[in-house]
C-alpha cells in the first residue's frame, strides 16, 4: 500500500523517468555491487527501529518521494540548493523545504553557509546505509527495474 503511494507521486512528478534513472543507477552502484553474504550480514543488524522510521520518512508521508529523489542525488555527490533544484527539477522553495526536514531529523548535514551550502549525507544517514538500501531495494522490485547500462 505505501508502495503504492509513493509511486503514484513519482508518477506524477516526472513519468518515472528521472527517479527509474536514479534508483536505478543507485542500485547498481550500492546493492548490486556487494557480495550477497555482506548483504544478508548487513540486513540482520539493522535497528527495526530505524528500518521503520526511515521507511515512513521516505515512503509512508506526502513529501517522501521528493526527499527519497534529494538522497539519492546526495548519494552520489553534495550538493547546493541551487543544483539539487535543477537537477531535479523542482522549485527552489520545496528544495528548501524538504533539506529543512532532512536536515532536522539527521539525514543531511550543511557544509557552509547561506546560498552556497552544500549538502551531504548525514554521519547517522550513512551508518544506517543498510536501512535505507533495504527500503530502495524494495522499491527497485516493485517497479521491475533493471539496472542502468555502463554502471558497475
Amino acid at each position: 500500500m505505501k508502495n503504492k503511494t509513493i509511486l503514484s507521486q513519482l508518477a506524477r512528478k516526472d513519468s518515472q523517468g528521472q527517479f527509474r534513472k536514479l534508483v536505478s543507477d543507485y542500485v547498481s552502484k550500492n546493492i548490486l555491487a556487494a557480495s550477497p553474504e555482506a548483504n544478508s550480514l548487513a540486513k540482520s543488524k539493522i535497528d527495526p527501529n530505524t528500518r521503520r522510521l526511515l521507511s515512513y520518512f521516505f515512503v509512508g508521508t506526502r513529501g517522501g518521494a521528493n526527499r527519497l529523489r534529494i538522497i539519492l542525488l546526495l548519494a552520489q555527490r553534495p550538493l547546493n540548493l541551487h543544483q539539487i533544484a535543477k537537477e531535479l527539477g523542482l522549485d527552489y522553495n520545496a528544495i528548501q523545504f524538504h533539506i529543512e526536514v532532512l536536515e532536522k531529523n539527521n539525514m543531511v548535514s550543511r557544509a557552509g553557509e547561506r546560498y552556497g551550502a552544500l549538502f551531504f549525507l548525514s554521519t547517522f544517514f550513512e551508518h544506517n546505509i543498510e536501512a535505507f538500501n533495504e527500503i530502495v531495494e524494495k522499491l527497485y522490485k516493485s517497479l521491475n527495474m533493471v539496472p542502468s547500462e555502463g554502471t558497475n
